[in-house]
């Protein structure tokens, strides 16, 4: 069993906003993938915020694009672990995600 602190670190230093980690579970629910256009229809955000949001998580590991869609697609098996475990904690303790993504330092130069 993963631990809530290592749980948070990732969602602090994986998930840039609260915006991306919705982006992400989102995702993790669509098999067959979704375009940025789809996603901004389905989350109601800006053009620019999932596009700042898909890069992010692509740079971090977490999805990928394949023929114009995105995908949930972890590099690795750690990471997929993590998803599944951070999906399971915003649910029961949102207020503790959302602190510790909007805590992390920020990642804008």
């Amino acid at each position: 069993m993963i631990s809530e602190d290592a749980i948070l670190d990732f969602a602090a230093s994986a998930i840039a906003s609260i915006g991306a980690l919705e982006l992400l579970l989102t995702l993790k629910q669509e098999t067959s993938g979704l375009t940025s256009e789809e996603l901004v229809r389905k989350l109601r955000g800006s053009e620019g915020a999932v596009s700042e949001a898909l890069t992010q998580l692509t740079n971090s590991g977490l999805i990928a694009e394949v023929g114009g869609a995105y995908l949930y697609r972890p590099a690795q098996t750690e990471k997929k672990d993590l998803v599944v475990a951070l999906e399971t904690l915003y649910r029961e303790k949102p207020m503790a995600v959302i602190s510790a993504i909007a805590r992390a330092p920020s990642r804008r130069p």
